[in-house]
């Protein structure tokens, strides 16, 4: 009788170290789906934000800034 306690434990271990490592990998993934989204969002008219704001300062009709 001692053994099959034993074994419940071993294999609730077991399981448990499963889940765990299938938590990890899950959000492991949202967070880098989030970063990689939220890099795409920043970094697709950073260039054209910068020029605008340079152009700003700037604030001579006769000189136009051009990125290279």
């Amino acid at each position: 009788m001692i053994s099959q306690p034993q074994q419940v434990t071993k294999n609730t271990r077991e399981n448990q170290s499963g889940q765990t490592l299938v938590e990890f990998i899950l959000l492991l993934s949202a967070i880098s789906i989030i970063s990689f989204s939220f890099m795409r969002v920043v970094n697709s008219s950073i260039s054209e934000r910068w020029q605008k704001m340079a152009q700003t300062i700037l604030d001579d009709n006769n000189q136009q800034l051009q990125i290279r």
